[in-house]
This record gives structure tokens, sequence and C-alpha cells, in this order.
């Protein structure tokens, strides 16, 4: 194993080991969620599943909605 495939390794377990608002803080800083990588929540996913809010991110509301779209089951999209 190099010590590039080692890092990864380790990157992929921390991930592993976040809980929901750790992830999507992830995404957010790292700036997947706007990066429009398909499956990461984002404005555009929430309004696909609840609708215009006008809300942005970091409000219990936004919040609220992610926690509920995590728990539901993947729709496969082809």
């Amino acid at each position: 194993m190099t010590n590039f495939e080692y890092m990864k390794q380790k990157i992929v377990n921390n991930v592993m080991g976040l809980d929901e608002m750790e992830l999507l803080r992830l995404a957010e800083d790292t700036e997947m969620s706007v990066s429009g990588a398909e499956g990461i929540f984002n404005c555009m996913i929430c309004e696909e599943e609840y609708g215009e809010c006008g809300t942005c991110s970091c409000t219990s509301e936004y919040n609220r909605k992610y926690l509920e779209w995590c728990k539901k089951e993947r729709k496969n999209k082809l």
C-alpha cells in the first residue's frame, strides 16, 4: 500500500465515523454540496423534496429537512 492509498483509507475511515450533521458540515466545508455532486444534500435536493422554502443552510428548518432526508431510502435515478 502506498502512502497515498493509506491516506485515502484513513480519510474514508474518518468519514465513515461521522454522524449526519458532521457529514453535512464536511460536504459544505469542502464545497461538495455546491459542486453538483449527485447524492449530496444541497438546496436543489431540498427544493425537489420539500418545495421552495426560501431558507438557506445553517437554519434549524434546513437541518430538520436534511435529517429527515437522511432517513429516507435512496431512490435510484437512471
